[in-house]
């Protein structure tokens, strides 16, 4: 059964071609049943399609001993052998870094000596112990599924043919073969998560269900269809729906279709996880479960913050997700203070903002914003002979018409102005606080002269888009 099981494993990972395979052996009863499987396949092949890559971690005294019997046991065999030894330790995450040392000597050997299947011994009990492990520590959808029976590794191909089999399956095929193989003792401790799943979670599962490894099998494959058929969606829907400009997206809500909350949720995690890559963006699923929420309640604007500077925000029929960095506050003025604007003179509100009172026949402008945008409105001859600039307060009301009073507040919710543009805009009053012109939307109908008044005044604001 062992033998087949890879014999169909490989016929698949080379497309019933002939091709060559590096095995992963660390002389474990796992490594070592996957090299017999290999050598009695080949047995009758003139030249061994195969070799053998090991790494001695020398975390344990016995690592020399099973590198040196291993080393031996190829040589017997006529099996090509290449081994490496990890000299420099971290600290600490000592199992990921040999991981990584481990995984980036297979890949050299692979580039180096032209084998472009790499085989492991990852088995059914690895792929339960992983799938739980991760369960635990994550809980989403896109890090639950297991182990992948192939996948692209360095210049080819990862290949575990063992993983549709118990470890039960395994050691009995050891025994029946006499298959000598070493124990790490550490895998006896259960001072780690994962022996702990292995001799404490598993062998009840077990007990309750003989198809235990099987289902979990069978779960991590349809979980990996399904994500594939998410990522395929959520690739098309961002494509389609979604504008991205110097890091910030945005989406008109109009053009969204009507989707599920299903589909909602996919749709909003393809986003942040595009910009996750692109920008290291992070998003929690309780985070997408709010977005869910606020597009729900229909308000017309809100924002959530997502954590590192980042937020989505919804400005009416458009949605955002950006990076903001606070900046300190350029310009002369401070944001809380009145600017005086006596008649006769402009001034600079900001690098992109210059707002002038003068008389109508005696306009200066700074050359600089001659081509700016402009917004202006011309005053008779007893206005003011002083106006203030300032930022909007709870309260303000500008007079719309003879008969039309409302608050700045309402203005901009009726104009559906976006939060940030209201935060930019100015206030320019009489100094009995009368408003004359709330910029760059609207003046009040009180500074608009009546067809008799006789125009000596304009105020004029200018402004780069």
């Amino acid at each position: 059964m062992v033998i087949e099981t890879v014999r169909r494993q490989l016929a698949i990972a080379s497309a019933g071609k002939e091709a060559r395979y590096l095995i992963a052996v660390s002389t474990g009863v796992d490594s070592m049943v996957l090299l017999t499987a290999m050598e009695n396949m080949f047995a009758d092949s003139a030249e061994k399609p195969f070799a053998v890559a090991h790494v001695d971690h020398q975390l344990r005294e016995a690592s020399k001993e099973e590198a040196r019997f291993l080393r031996q046991y190829c040589a017997d065999r006529g099996i090509s052998f290449y081994e490496s030894r990890w000299e420099t330790v971290p600290d600490r995450g000592v199992e990921a870094a040999a991981r990584t040392f481990r995984y980036a000597f297979f890949a050299q050997i692979m580039d180096l000596h032209d084998y472009p299947i790499l085989l492991t011994a990852h088995h059914g009990d690895d792929q339960v112990e992983t799938m739980l492990m991760k369960m635990m520590r994550d809980g989403s959808l896109s890090n639950a599924f297991g182990i992948r029976s192939q996948q692209p590794f360095g210049s080819g191909v990862l290949v575990r043919p063992l993983l549709t089999l118990t470890k039960e399956e395994i050691q009995r095929f050891a025994a029946v073969h006499q298959i000598p193989s070493f124990e790490d003792e550490t895998n006896l401790q259960d001072i780690y998560l994962r022996n702990r799943i292995r001799h404490q979670v598993l062998p009840v599962l077990k007990r309750e269900n003989a198809q235990t490894v099987q289902h979990f099998q069978q779960l991590s494959e349809e979980m990996i269809y399904g994500k594939q058929l998410i990522d395929e969606l959520q690739h098309e829907w961002v494509a389609r729906y979604v504008a991205k400009h110097e890091g910030q997206w945005r989406m008109s809500l109009k053009e969204l279709p009507p989707l599920s909350e299903a589909a909602r949720y996919y749709f909003f995690a393809g986003l942040l996880q595009q910009a996750n890559t692109d920008e290291h963006a992070q998003l929690k699923h309780t985070q997408l479960q709010q977005i869910i929420r606020l597009l729900d309640s229909q308000k017309g604007q809100w924002q959530l913050d997502l954590g590192g500077h980042w937020v989505i925000r919804r400005s009416y029929d458009l949605l955002y997700l950006e990076q903001i960095i606070a900046a300190p506050q350029a310009g002369p003025f401070s944001m809380s203070k009145e600017i005086r604007l006596p008649q006769g003179t402009g001034v600079f509100l900001s690098e992109t903002e210059w707002i002038g009172y003068f008389s109508s026949d005696d306009v200066e402008i700074p050359k600089k914003i001659t081509n700016w945008s402009e917004f202006s409105q011309e005053l008779p001859i007893d206005y003011a002979s002083e106006l203030l600039v300032r930022k909007r307060k709870p309260g303000d009301r500008v007079q719309l018409q003879a008969n039309l009073r409302k608050k700045v507040s309402r203005f901009f919710i009726d104009r559906k102005v976006p939060n940030e543009q209201r935060e930019k805009s100015w206030v320019v009053t009489t100094p009995k606080q009368e408003i004359v012109a709330l910029l760059p939307y609207v003046f009040s109908y009180l500074s608009i002269a009546a067809e008799t008044d006789k125009i000596h005044y304009i105020l004029l604001y200018k402004y780069q888009e």
